[in-house]
């Protein structure tokens, strides 16, 4: 079968809920790469649309769509991603109705019965798919029932039918590589349009999941249980990157530094077999901070950490069940810009129970740490996420409501909505109109001959004073 597969075009640099720059393509879609190989291993032709790294994403699927025997994409929650995958969905049945259409990700997991309506879809698998995509292919090939396939939902007669959950994948090693190769012809590494990562830039993922279980987080929901791959699964398949002619590696674990043994042999392989790599950490939680751990990350080639810091409040870490605390977070920020790596921290504003003086505290705090950079959001009630159930629960959200913003209008919060923007704004002003800001972006651009951290702030600074 010839099978398209779409990353809709759901991404933007997010600075804060006002602040918004087209990001460019980041990192490749490892899920649909992970589909495709298995798909491929299979016998079937896997075309990939990358819409974020696309200059015209419509127009790609259009002209993708000729000799297509089924669409697969991936659906985020938001009214953005709906929107985008929906604007998708309506150009696939435009072209040909009787085109069947797969959708996978978070919000059809989520949602499944509403996502198919939403988008005239025939099917939709909740969860990981790997073990699931070729029987899927052999039911639109009329060659076996969607009722026999677990975790999937399905139009049937007119009627939408569920099947028996799917558990988790937990021994990752059996999976193959993901098919890099059906994105090579993307550039990857964009941020706010600037390209940041240098060089052939692809990301991977040696872990699934995530340990800890913070109250705003849906990854429970979707990956109830933390699984890694093997260091020599690991190892290969940094071998096969550095074959392929990459460059650069983005590692996208939720927690990159879970553990340090594994960590520590992961960047052994790299330092000893004289990889010459650009490495970046995209998710690390601030209580992994070691000193003989990061001097390896140093030695191994990483350039950047983004941490999950959220707050400097410690009763709103507390109330999120973060189980970080300020000095772990000092120390993590210190020691990473200590060893020279760029540094962005995430910070979220909204807690049902923060007050001007928690905020306060988060605003000093920031001031405090050595951070190249900061990106700052309103909490998000996410669906099925435990501070989205025990909203639902007192009647303050509705239980098909899929992502709903912090805000007393709905008793979420002691601040309006506009007020929360108005803080992350102020907050965000306040980092980057800082001398000390552009004092230490022209230092790295100096340090490593390249100006592109430097060119991101200024673009940003352009897009806070013209609104």
């Amino acid at each position: 079968m010839n099978i398209l597969l779409i990353y809709p075009p759901h991404a933007q640099f997010r600075v804060t809920e006002t602040i918004k720059i087209s990001i460019g393509g980041f990192v490749p879609p490892l899920g649909l790469l992970y589909l495709a190989r298995m798909l491929e291993d299979n016998g079937h032709h896997v075309t990939v649309i990358d819409s974020t790294a696309e200059q015209t994403p419509e127009d790609a699927v259009q002209r993708a769509l000729s000799n297509i025997d089924v669409v697969g994409m991936t659906v985020y929650s938001g009214k953005a991603g709906r929107d985008a995958s929906t604007r998708i969905a309506r150009i696939v049945k435009d072209y040909d109705p009787d085109i069947p259409l797969l959708l996978g990700g978070p919000h059809l997991t989520l949602f499944p019965h509403q996502c198919l309506i939403d988008h005239q879809a025939q099917v939709g698998v909740q969860g990981e798919a790997e073990h699931r995509i070729n029987a899927i292919m052999d039911a639109f090939a009329g060659q076996t029932p969607f009722a026999n396939i677990p975790g999937i939902t399905y139009y049937n007669n007119g009627a939408v039918h569920q099947t028996e959950p799917s558990p988790q994948l937990l021994d990752l090693d059996p999976l193959p590589f993901p098919s890099r190769h059906l994105v090579k012809h993307y550039e990857y590494g964009y941020s706010g349009g600037v390209k940041l990562i240098p060089g052939s830039v692809t990301s991977m993922m040696t872990s699934r999941g995530c340990s800890f279980h913070c109250r705003f987080c849906q990854q429970s929901v979707f990956l109830p249980h933390y699984c890694a791959h093997s260091t020599p699964r690991i190892t290969a398949e940094i071998d096969a990157i550095v074959d392929q002619g990459y460059t650069s590696i983005a590692f996208a674990d939720d927690n990159f530094l879970a553990n340090k043994k594994r960590t520590m042999h992961i960047m052994d392989h790299i330092i000893t077999h004289g990889y010459d790599l650009t490495l970046w950490i995209l998710n690390a939680r601030v209580d992994s901070a070691d000193r003989e751990l990061y001097e390896k990350l140093r030695k191994a080639g990483v350039e950047h950490i983004i941490f999950g810091i959220e707050s400097g409040d410690q009763d709103i870490l507390n109330y999120y069940n973060k189980k970080t605390t300020l000095d772990q977070i000092r120390t993590a920020v210190t020691l990473s810009h200590e060893m020279g790596f760029f540094t962005t921290a995430n910070f979220i504003l909204g807690a049902p129970i923060e007050t001007h003086h928690h905020i306060e505290h988060t605003i000093a705090f920031i001031r405090s740490l050595p951070l190249d950079n900061i990106l700052i959001k309103e909490l998000g009630f996410g669906a099925h996420s435990p501070l989205w159930q025990e909203a639902v629960d007192h009647g303050k959200i509705n239980p098909d409501e899929d992502l709903v913003t912090a805000g007393r209008e709905r008793d979420l919060g002691r601040f309006s909505t506009r007020q929360l923007q108005r803080y992350c704004n102020q907050v965000y002003y306040a980092f980057m109109l800082n001398p000390r800001y552009f004092i230490r972006q022209a230092r790295y651009a100096l340090e490593h001959q390249n100006p592109r951290y430097l060119h991101l702030g200024a673009r940003i600074l352009l897009k806070i004073m013209t609104g």
